[in-house]
């Protein structure tokens, strides 16, 4: 089993949500992030990504992968419908061949896709239903997607989203599968979740759970000694408040996070909404794994790595590599990061196209 690198000392899990980030003010110790022993790699790893992923040595074999292998005879389309759809594929790289067949490049997620040109669809009056083009019942017009096989995939979380920040523009204009994760109450909030519907990204709830350091509590925070009913409160009142989340990760939390009781509630209603979970894994003693298993969520993950412990462009490159490497020996790997100028200028200059990897939404493999 390849042994991975111990993480540098200077870190930052759970960062406080101010609207500046830089420069980064160090955690107490208790407070940084725990990073899996490699030596116990193998039983730490999340049994659910195994679960849900695709048998990645199955398909290494084969040269292509094609969504649908019928071309239907060529349709007539509106020309502002055709010129909508060619523009968006242009956009992103994505060559047109012959009958509607699209070359897509390996390391982009074709459900990415789709829903962002569904998106587009929607504004005039059509819709994608699959791989096809609908103007109410009436078929329009029929795709077809192509691609190699990629070496695995990854998901890229960035935390911390919703503050009021000039960095909110540069995330808009990544043009790559991402999922993010969103903090509640904050002046922003409710437009990023918008803007990840739009953007096609799985659009997460950044739960604020209370960390060993107390300092940075504040009444967001889902506290030890709260009941069943203000934390039902608290997480229905934030899933109100966010609009298309597929899913909910910790913020901080290296406390509440070891508590059964808490655990079993936020659990249960992200069960019974047919949500995911991701830990974030910020002390190595959460029980959320072990709650997960218990009350029978299928859709719950750890994260890997963290990418930008430190606010390094080169050091984030390497934790990248780091985090593809994960995704061809595993088959899935998750990255946790954070709203960040050198984070955010790592991910759009990323030599993606090399990699062999892809990059897919969370729901992809949960």
């Amino acid at each position: 089993m390849k042994v991975h690198i111990s993480q540098p000392q200077t870190v930052l899990p759970e960062t406080k949500s101010t609207p500046t980030y830089e420069p980064l003010r160090p955690l107490p110790k208790e407070e940084k992030p725990f990073e899996k022993n490699p030596v116990q790699e193998e039983t730490l790893k999340d049994k659910h990504l195994d679960e849900s992923g695709d048998n990645m040595e199955s398909k290494r074999e084969m040269p292509a992968v094609s969504e649908d292998k019928k071309v239907p005879p060529e349709e007539k389309i509106d020309q502002k419908v055709e010129e909508t759809v060619k523009s968006f594929f242009e956009g992103i790289d994505c060559k047109i061949i012959n009958d509607w067949t699209i070359e897509v490049p390996t390391f982009y997620s074709v459900e990415w896709i789709r829903r962002r040109l569904n998106g587009k669809l929607l504004e005039l009056g059509y819709c994608l239903e699959g791989n096809t083009i609908y103007k109410n019942s009436e078929k329009i017009l029929e795709l077809r997607f192509i691609k190699s096989q990629p070496r695995g995939r990854i998901a890229i979380i960035i935390d911390d989203v919703g503050v009021s920040t000039s960095l909110n523009k540069i995330l808009e204009d990544i043009n790559l599968p991402l999922n993010i994760s969103i903090l509640p109450g904050q002046s922003k909030s409710k437009q990023m979740s918008l803007v990840g519907k739009q953007m096609g990204w799985d659009v997460l709830l950044h739960l604020p759970m209370e960390p060993r350091e107390k300092s940075w509590v504040d009444s967001t925070f889902i506290k030890v000694g709260m009941d069943r009913r203000e934390i039902e409160e608290k997480v229905t009142a934030y899933l109100q408040e966010l609009p298309y989340v597929n899913g909910i990760n910790n913020h901080m939390g290296s406390l509440a996070t070891t508590k059964e009781d808490i655990m079993r509630v936020i659990l249960g209603i992200v069960k019974d909404r047919g949500l995911y979970f991701i830990d974030s894994l910020t002390t190595p003693d959460s029980v959320g794994e072990k709650v997960s298993r218990e009350i029978g969520l299928k859709r719950f993950a750890k994260r890997d790595i963290f990418l930008d412990n430190i606010s390094d462009r080169e050091y984030i490159r390497s934790q990248m590599d780091r985090l593809v490497g994960i995704g061809i020996k595993d088959g899935n790997a998750i990255g946790i990061c954070h709203l960040r100028k050198d984070t955010l200028w790592v991910i759009k200059e990323y030599n993606w196209k090399d990699k062999e990897i892809e990059l897919v939404l969370l729901s992809e493999i949960l």
